[in-house]
């Protein structure tokens, strides 16, 4: 059985350092993790410049971007299949992280362009663990320092960032909302508790995360 899941969130929320340990955990208690990069981070390092004013060329990142997220999800299902183990597929943002970044009338144009609804992207993945940024339930640890492609500068912008990734998900059946804590491992535990619920693993690997 493959089980494809979303880590997403405000920036500075810890996804980072969540699939790390996602991957080591679920990997020592039998599953083959993948754990995918976040497409937006490889295309702005790359080169893409999404603060551009050319709204043409502002549609085609996003529109080219879409396609390499689905084309990577795809190949690495495949992947995981031919391991012939129960395997865990983490995405580092989802498909529908897209459309908080879009005016709503671009991000219809972009579904169409790409041939999907929005239903179909969501029904992609069983699962979706939004991380709340750390500005919002612990300012103190926020910070830009961290990642190099990290374009919200104050509180405020995270949070608006933070609350639009939530609305893009808020219609999944299955969105955990993953709050801020004031120590790190108590979220991160909340993710694989999480995870380990939806695997039906849960009363088994309880002791080990705890």
């Amino acid at each position: 059985m493959i089980t494809k899941i979303v880590l997403t969130g405000g920036p500075c929320a810890g996804k980072t350092t969540t699939n790390e340990r996602v991957k080591e955990f679920f990997s020592k208690v039998g599953y083959a993790v993948f754990t995918l990069p976040e497409a937006a981070t490889l295309f702005i390092e790359a080169g893409a410049e999404f603060l551009t004013q050319d709204p043409r060329l502002y549609f085609e990142i996003h529109r080219s971007m879409m396609n390499f997220l689905l084309q990577m999800e795809d190949s690495f299902y495949e992947i995981a299949k031919a391991t012939g183990k129960p395997a865990l597929v983490v995405n580092d943002r989802g498909a529908m992280d897209i459309s908080a970044y879009m005016k709503p009338e671009d991000w219809q144009a972009l579904l169409k362009a790409v041939g999907k609804t929005e239903e179909e992207l969501m029904g992609r993945y069983k699962a979706v663990f939004h991380l709340c940024t750390s500005a919002k339930g612990a300012p103190n640890s926020y910070t830009l320092s961290n990642n190099s492609a990290r374009m919200e500068e104050t509180l405020a912008e995270a949070i608006r960032v933070d609350d639009n990734l939530v609305k893009s998900w808020e219609r999944h059946p299955n969105l955990h909302i993953i709050k801020s804590e004031e120590f790190v491992k108590d979220k991160i535990d909340n993710v694989l508790l999480g995870i380990a619920q939806e695997l039906g693993i849960l009363e088994q690997v309880r002791d080990m995360i705890l």
